[in-house]
């Protein structure tokens, strides 16, 4: 089953810049597509402009209860897993599939969304075994390609330019200081909107491409807390690669080489791991916590209590039984195996070696 496509429901101003922009690196396969998106986002102009006028005044007043904790990590290095044992605590929210899905609407209409999604997602994620539903957590670049031109997904969108949209929307090169205000004021609005949504619980937020953006997040939080999570290299570019492909076969307008894919897999691995060692010195060391996957996987409950002590997070001692049981329903979990035959590695390893070097890893 395809997935539905997450720009269906992207603003009619947002998705016009991107055919402007973009429009004439359409596959013709793919025509057919965009068409009905453009119908979708014409047909449901109302709904967006009808949240507008009946929250937008309220959102805008709106300010979050608590600094966020933002969850950060390269694609595929146990983000999500991290983000699951905390979302255990009900003092934290997050970024949903349904707030991604309809960005401009869910105030309001999400019963739309529902009754559109529901017989459309699968029962799990395309590259691995973990839940996917309308309620479950999501990276919020996800909810940002709807509404915003910076978001880093649109390389899902048009793999040709991957690259190129990578560092122009995560490392902020290459563009002007009004697009990285442009992401600012958008990220913000739409946290904003998630807090307003869930009656202001403090945002615990998963989104990898905020590993190259500590910068621009400590302007807008500068007392936000961060925990970033890393794996083994190696594994992690073979899963990137997985993800990719899978993301673009559901979601890319343009086709793509898997030579393509691998390229760019290993460029953006090399840079933003390089940017977050140059920037996570401006985080204040008490709202700093890095964490190996395999050690989260082997002690989850230790680790996870090793970050309230931290942070000074409360509820605890409530936290502790509810991530017990939950710790113990994954006990039969498997991760995906990969194996890595002697090109593969020749080819990834310049760009892997240094960094797992940093990290104390010596192999796949």
């Amino acid at each position: 089953m395809q997935l539905p496509h997450i720009l269906y429901f992207s603003t009619l101003r947002n998705w016009l810049r991107l055919l402007w922009r973009h429009g004439r690196q359409i596959d013709a396969a793919q025509w057919p597509r965009a068409m009905r998106i453009t119908v979708f986002i014409i047909a449901t102009v109302p709904i967006r402009i009808f949240e507008r006028l009946r929250f937008g005044a309220a959102v805008r007043r709106h300010r979050l209860s608590a600094p966020p904790v933002f969850i950060v990590g390269h694609w595929r290095s146990g983000t999500t897993n991290m983000h699951n044992l905390m979302l255990r605590d009900s003092q934290f929210a997050s970024v949903t599939m349904l707030h991604c899905a309809i960005p401009s609407g869910f105030l309001t209409w999400e019963w739309l969304a529902r009754r559109i999604l529901s017989h459309r997602l699968p029962q799990s994620r395309p590259m691995d075994a973990v839940p996917l539903g309308i309620d479950e957590p999501m990276s919020e670049d996800f909810a940002l390609a709807g509404i915003t031109h910076t978001s880093h997904y649109l390389s899902y969108f048009f793999p040709g330019i991957a690259e190129q949209t990578f560092r122009e929307t995560v490392l902020f090169e290459g563009v002007g200081l009004r697009d990285v205000e442009h992401w600012s004021e958008h990220y913000e609005y739409l946290l904003r909107k998630v807090s307003y949504a869930v009656g202001g619980k403090r945002l615990l937020l998963k989104n990898p491409p905020n590993l190259g953006r500590v910068p621009a997040v400590l302007r807008l939080y500068p007392d936000a807390k961060f925990i970033h999570v890393y794996r083994n290299p190696w594994r992690v570019h073979a899963s990137s690669m997985k993800l990719m492909q899978r993301f673009t076969e559901e979601l890319a307008f343009q086709s793509c080489d898997v030579a393509s894919l691998e390229d760019f897999v290993s460029k953006r691995y090399a840079a933003i791991m390089a940017k977050w060692f140059s920037d996570r010195q401006l985080i204040p060391p008490e709202n700093l916590i890095e964490l190996r996957h395999e050690d989260i996987t082997a002690q989850p409950i230790e680790t996870v209590e090793k970050i309230y002590q931290q942070f000074a997070l409360p509820h605890w001692p409530v936290m502790q039984p509810k991530l017990k049981v939950y710790a113990d329903s994954l006990a039969g979990y498997q991760n995906n195996q990969y194996t890595f035959d002697a090109d593969y590695l020749r080819r990834i390893d310049p760009y892997l070696r240094p960094v797992a070097e940093q990290l104390g890893y010596s192999g796949p």
